[in-house]
């Protein structure tokens, strides 16, 4: 059944605007799986953890269709982190959920990415955490140790059954063999094209390259303007993208060998890749990184030059391509290919997801937030709702859902 059919995301946009935001956001995923080969780069394997002592209980009985028990009036709280695009879409889902569960309030708890962590550490010791709530992904597996994540598959009101099985045991168990955390999305590194301006210079990202070529166009960038660049790119991605996607290609396997906790690359190999990253910010085919410093961790498009259409592309995630896209209306964006070494081991893209939500394990109701992430994930009503704003959804149902407005 095709549930609110008006779609309250962003406002109460309409379902043509719904499409085309998922057409963006699964080229991405598409142009990245086909020219960089995704399914030979599998997610990090998770390293085991011993969470500590919860009181949650010893078992349970998983159901595909979760029910709310009894007319006693239950209040959640529920915390994350995220743009008005996000904040609203999640608003969005909560109303849907009360309607459907009058006997449940939740209690929204949202703003912006900058001291949410912190905000979580005082909570955590005060043992005033929210019931529900949004993980950094290198947050998880802290978390799962301090013993502050419930144990989700104890839990009858949420089901897993619709999710990739291989998926959520790398992300969300943490090597336990239970589900402490569900991944929001299926997302990994991406570039984004101002398609409108790469045309202008005569730059095709479409194509196969090598990372010689980033340079090369860095160049014919300078010469077009030598106030533009061809990449927005921060430390906070940049990372990820040029470091950790280079080393992939350069040996097959991550930097940090997951049983022998030794690196995997030589000294020679870091060298290049520093080198690399050298000679793209000398060449001015990054924007200097003094610059794009007030816009870590992910503010690229409150960058003035991102909006003013000054980049060729941007360094980012596919969970925040549909922002970067927005930031600017008045071009055309397209997914980009990435670049690859001629005698790569891999291809260095990793599929991962952009950040976890979980259940605080002193909730004194963790049925009905079990309930509450059933819904979140599994629902037609809420797939419709949160479209692609935390990236493509991990949840084959929510997936087909979304697919199927598109065809």
């Amino acid at each position: 059944m095709l549930l609110l059919t008006k779609y309250i995301i962003r406002g109460g946009e309409n379902l043509e605007k719904l499409e085309k935001e998922w057409v963006f956001i699964l080229s991405l995923v598409l142009v990245i799986s086909l020219m960089a080969g995704c399914g030979s780069s599998q997610a990090p394997t998770a390293t085991e953890i011993s969470p500590a002592t919860t009181t949650e209980p010893t078992s349970a009985v998983t159901t595909t269709e979760p029910t709310s028990e009894g007319d006693e009036i239950v209040t959640l709280r529920f915390s994350w982190w995220g743009g008005d695009a996000r904040h609203e879409a999640t608003l969005a889902v909560i109303e849907a959920f009360m309607k459907k569960y009058p006997n449940i309030k939740i209690e929204p708890e949202y703003g912006a990415q900058d001291g949410y962590n912190e905000k979580k550490t005082t909570e955590f010791s005060t043992k005033t955490a929210p019931d529900i709530f949004q993980i950094e992904t290198g947050s998880g597996p802290e978390y799962c140790r301090m013993g502050v994540l419930y144990n989700l598959s104890t839990l009858k009101n949420i089901s897993f059954d619709k999710f990739d099985p291989n998926f959520i045991k790398e992300n969300g168990q943490f090597g336990t063999g239970s589900q402490y955390a569900i991944p929001t999305g299926i997302a990994g590194s991406a570039l984004i094209v101002n398609k409108t301006l790469a045309d202008e210079i005569g730059i095709d990202f479409t194509q196969q390259y090598d990372w010689e070529q980033l340079i090369e166009w860095g160049r014919k960038v300078q010469e077009y303007n030598p106030e533009y660049y061809l990449l927005s790119v921060n430390t906070f991605n940049g990372v990820s993208f040029f470091v950790r996607t280079y080393a992939r290609q350069l040996t097959g396997r991550a930097i940090i060998d997951d049983e022998t906790k030794t690196l995997t690359l030589t000294e020679e190999q870091f060298t290049e890749i520093f080198d690399l990253i050298d000679r793209l910010y000398k060449s001015k085919t990054c924007a200097p990184a003094a610059y794009k410093a007030p816009y870590n961790p992910n503010k690229h498009q409150e960058d003035p030059k991102w909006i003013n259409g000054e980049y060729v592309a941007s360094v980012g995630y596919t969970s925040n391509a549909l922002v970067l896209s927005e930031a600017n209306p008045n071009v055309e964006y397209i997914a980009g290919c990435m670049p690859l070494l001629p005698n790569r081991k891999s291809d260095g893209w990793v599929n991962n997801c952009p950040q976890f939500m979980g259940i605080y394990a002193e909730t004194k109701h963790p049925e009905e937030a079990a309930l509450f992430l059933d819904f979140f994930f599994n629902s037609e009503e809420a797939a419709a709702l949160l479209g692609t704003v935390r990236s493509v959804p991990p949840s084959l149902r929510a997936e087909n859902c979304c697919r199927k407005r598109l065809s």
